[in-house]
C-alpha cells in the first residue's frame, strides 16, 4: 500500500510521550439498563489515575480496557470480584490483544451493542487503547499538525537508540511519509519541561507533508 502524503505545513517541533509499563486487561460486562452502564463508568473512574480505563463498547455489552502501572494484579482481582457480585455476566481477560478485541466486536454484533472508536498503531495498524509511544508534530504556534501513536511491538523495534533516532525511526516506519524529516536539522528542545521535545532549526525549515 502506498504511503499517505498530506497538505504541506511547516513542522516546528516534535514531541514524544512514552507510557509507563504495566498491566493491561479487558472487562466485559452484560448490563440490564442504562443505570448499570452509569455505575460501571463511575466504578472505573473512581480508580483513576492508578487505573487508566477506556470504554470499548456500550449497550447490552459494556466493556473496558484498563491499564495498571506496575505488575501487582490485586486491584484487577478486586474489581473482578466486585463485578461478579453485582452483574450476571462478567469476563476478565488479563491482556489486550487482537483476539479479545475481536471477541468484543463479535459480542457487540450478537447483542446489538456498539463498538467505540479506538486508536490504531500508525505503523502496523493494530488496535491500541493505550499507545506505548505518542509522537506529536507542532507548528510555530504550537498547533497540532499530526499525532502519531505506536504500539508496544512497533515501539520495541525502534528501541535502543538515542531519543532523536528513536523518534525518527518511528516516523520513518510510519504508514505516512515522514522521510523528509531525516533531511532537517533537528535539535533537542531544552525548554520543554515534561515531554521529550525536539525543535527544527529555523535555518533548515522545510515544508513537510502531514495529515491530520
Amino acid at each position: 500500500m502506498a504511503r499517505t502524503r498530506f497538505q504541506a505545513r511547516s513542522v516546528d517541533q516534535i514531541c514524544i510521550e512514552a507510557k509507563p509499563h504495566g498491566l493491561r486487561a479487558v472487562y466485559l460486562v452484560e448490563t440490564q439498563n442504562e443505570c448499570d452502564a452509569i455505575n460501571l463508568a463511575g466504578l472505573f473512574a473512581d480508580f483513576a489515575p492508578q487505573l487508566e480505563s477506556i470504554q470499548l463498547s456500550s449497550g447490552k455489552l459494556v466493556s473496558y480496557a484498563v491499564h495498571l502501572t506496575g505488575e501487582d494484579q490485586t486491584l484487577l482481582d478486586e474489581i473482578e470480584i466486585f463485578l461478579k457480585k453485582n452483574f450476571g455476566f462478567v469476563i476478565l481477560h488479563r491482556s489486550f490483544d487482537q483476539i479479545i478485541y475481536d471477541i468484543v466486536k463479535d459480542l457487540c454484533k450478537d447483542t446489538g451493542s456498539h463498538i467505540a472508536p479506538m486508536h490504531k498503531c500508525d505503523i502496523c495498524g493494530k488496535p491500541e487503547p493505550f499507545p506505548e509511544t505518542i509522537v506529536t508534530l507542532l507548528d510555530k504556534e504550537d498547533i497540532n499538525i499530526s499525532t502519531r501513536v505506536y504500539c508496544t511491538t512497533c515501539t520495541a523495534e525502534s528501541a535502543g537508540r538515542n531519543n532523536k533516532e528513536f523518534i525518527l525511526s518511528l516516523l520513518e516506519a510510519d504508514k505516512s511519509d515522514f522521510e523528509v524529516l531525516r533531511q532537517m536539522n533537528i535539535v533537542r528542545n531544552r525548554s520543554a519541561k515534561k515531554k521529550i521535545s525536539f525543535k527544527i532549526k529555523s535555518d533548515t525549515e522545510q515544508q513537510y507533508a502531514a495529515q491530520q
